[in-house]
């Protein structure tokens, strides 16, 4: 069994023995159970002593399914844990097949109105996931549960569907003015695969290309199976500004050139870097050149000491 198979197994036994149940009814929480966090304007409930009160085998049954609690009670017991089966299956399933980076998506779109409203969605879906934690104000979105049986499996499966939606519809990403003089070729590193090349020169400074990818939180981008391509971005900007927050992953893009830069596992030899973002809600990432860059020369990044340990960890 590859290691692969190994994670998606231990995954898709954790999704079979998990409750999902989420107790969001704040009507019997006192004032001592919610905080305040005034800068994300978020309140923070605190279910550590709440007691939820005893219920029969069917309610029991119901809290792990996906009907309200009203609707269970005219429902079987089988027919909800079917109903329950047929949910995490599917949930299983939708896990199984998050973007693998054999082919690109074929959807991009133009429109930057539908871009935003599908990152929106995300974005409110993501506050919901959050176990105890709800806006302070009330957001209406179809998507979102209003009741505090609120299904999680039904829930992550709803996000996973809306995040899909929105990099089926990521806007076309930018190219450099170098990424014409660039050349995909076998890398000069034994066993790298690809490598990245540039034919003409480049002087110091200049921005060569950019890297990017389908759009991802944090929660999302930890379901990704292959996490290799993923790129956190950073920015200049003050840290109250959050609008480039977030992940990119460059594993379906095969379009985008900067996936092939390889790390020569030594800083002497890199001649590019990822530079900060320096506009807000902007998703790829520079690639700048560090020195002047000769013709034929490949290009080479640090990937950084997190990703080479956590490349160990996954690999044994």
């Amino acid at each position: 069994m590859s290691d692969l198979d190994g994670e998606n197994k231990l995954r898709n036994e954790e999704l079979r023995s998990s409750t999902f149940h989420s107790p969001f009814d704040a009507s019997s929480l006192g004032d001592d159970d919610v905080s305040i966090d005034s800068d994300n304007a978020f309140a923070y409930l605190d279910f550590s002593g709440v007691d939820f009160g005893e219920s029969d085998e069917e309610d029991k049954t119901a809290d792990a399914g996906v009907f309200p609690r009203d609707t269970a009670k005219t429902s079987t017991a089988t027919d909800i844990n079917k109903q329950r089966n047929l949910t995490q299956n599917k949930l299983i399933q939708r896990y199984n097949e998050l973007p693998s980076g054999q082919e690109e998506h074929p959807q991009q779109s133009h429109d930057p109105k539908l871009f935003e409203e599908q990152t929106r969605r995300v974005q409110n879906l993501a506050k919901w996931f959050e176990l105890g934690v709800r806006p302070l104000r009330y957001e209406k979105d179809d998507d979102l549960f209003q009741s505090e049986n609120d299904d999680l499996a039904l829930l992550l499966l709803r996000s996973i569907e809306a995040q899909d939606d929105l990099n089926a519809n990521l806007p076309p990403h930018p190219n450099g003015k170098y990424e014409s003089q660039l050349k995909i070729s076998p890398s000069t590193i034994e066993d790298a695969g690809n490598g990245l090349f540039a034919m003409i020169s480049i002087p110091k400074g200049d921005v060569i290309c950019y890297y990017t990818g389908y759009r991802h939180d944090y929660q999302s981008q930890k379901r990704l199976r292959d996490r290799s391509y993923v790129l956190k971005l950073q920015n200049g900007w003050p840290k109250h500004d959050r609008r480039n927050d977030g992940f990119v992953d460059a594993l379906p893009c095969k379009s985008v050139l900067a996936r092939y830069i390889n790390d020569p596992r030594c800083e002497e030899r890199c001649n590019v870097k990822f530079d900060h973002i320096q506009e807000p809600g902007v998703w790829h990432c520079p690639v700048i050149a560090l020195r002047d860059i000769e013709v034929g020369e490949e290009l080479f990044i640090s990937y950084g000491p997190r990703y080479w340990a956590e490349s160990r960890m996954i690999g044994g």
